[in-house]
């Protein structure tokens, strides 16, 4: 449910004009990815595994909601939390990920349904991290 409010609250984020009071917002997945570096830790993330074609489709074309990212702190340093979803199915189909600020590293976290799965062998405060600021 917390996800949902989450989702809905970062799209209605992306479609009102910003205020001087508001926090910050980070880049888009899409602008996140155009970075050579991130672009590099997106295709660790998934090596071995294999993603939905949505997932696969978006990493190519770069084509999702303009969602802005989200500070995230874990293990003591402070990450890029972004989000991208399936076209025309995206409450059930959402993807979290999580970038280290050099690029070096990401984690995901797939959610289809109720079903969860983490790509990037993230650990267990990594895990907490990405579920806290999705909660």
């Amino acid at each position: 449910m917390r996800t949902a409010v989450l989702v809905a609250f970062l799209f209605a984020g992306c479609c009102v004009p910003a205020f001087a009071a508001d926090p910050p917002k980070g880049p888009t997945l899409a602008d996140l990815m155009k970075q050579p570096a991130n672009r590099a830790a997106w295709y660790a993330m998934f090596a071995g595994e294999t993603p939905p074609q949505w997932v696969d489709d978006y990493g190519k074309t770069l084509d999702g909601p303009p969602t802005p990212s989200i500070a995230v702190e874990a293990n003591g340093e402070t990450y890029a939390l972004a989000f991208t979803c399936k076209p025309n199915e995206c409450g059930d189909n959402q993807l979290f990920v999580l970038f280290s600020a050099s690029g070096a590293k990401a984690w995901g976290l797939l959610q289809i349904g109720n079903e969860k799965k983490w790509f990037g062998a993230p650990d267990k405060n990594v895990q907490d991290a990405i579920l806290s600021a999705i909660d």
